[in-house]
């Protein structure tokens, strides 16, 4: 590669010091890498960039229309709208991106759930309270990361249990569970979902 094609596919402005590291603008890392990826690989990675505060959505929606002309990058557009720093883990962001492909309502993201005194309950990953649905990805770093030292695997699932129990209780609503391996199966997992949503076929 020549300097001069150097310089016009990374003008010197544009070139960060991070710890003695020359490096690139992180919005501009994640969309050339999202170019070549799947739309729901991509979608995690904006979700990623937004959660960890490396941009703003109005940044990386400016940085997308400077690209958007780039080879492999247009097809980024409808990723870049949905992006959204609420999506807490790589689960939820997979999780959303499979509802949005198959046609079921967006999720409210972390929705709060409130008893009637107001009091915060739960926040539940999805809600779709239109629907009278909660829902929730368990993967084993969520439970990993709620085990407190000395504290037993099972006293962590069961006080999962309990929470969720609230969250029903307090909402009225049902409760829908995904776990990894219902991304591979996705007909059967929108099905479920879509029972829980009450939408006909």
């Amino acid at each position: 590669m020549t300097s001069s094609t150097t310089k016009a596919s990374a003008p010197a402005d544009e070139v960060l010091d991070a710890g003695g590291r020359l490096v690139l603008p992180p919005e501009r890392c994640a969309l050339e890498a999202g170019s070549r990826a799947t739309n729901e690989q991509a979608l995690v990675m904006l979700d990623s960039l937004l959660r960890r505060g490396l941009v703003s959505p109005e940044a990386l929606m400016g940085r997308f229309e400077l690209m958007s002309h780039w080879p492999f990058v247009q097809h980024l557009h409808l990723m870049v709208r949905m992006a959204d720093a609420r999506a807490e883990s790589v689960g939820e962001s997979r999780g959303r991106y499979l509802f949005w492909s198959h046609g079921l309502p967006a999720p409210q993201l972390q929705y709060a759930v409130h008893d009637t005194g107001g009091q915060l309950v739960a926040t539940s990953d999805w809600g779709w309270p239109e629907h009278g649905l909660l829902g929730e990805f368990d993967g084993r770093v969520k439970y990993g990361r709620l085990l407190r030292p000395g504290q037993e695997a099972g006293a962590v699932v069961f006080a999962e249990k309990q929470r969720e129990d609230r969250a029903r209780e307090a909402s009225g609503m049902g409760m829908v569970r995904l776990v990894w391996s219902d991304f591979d199966r996705p007909t059967l997992t929108v099905a479920r979902v879509r029972r829980g949503l009450r939408l006909s076929g």
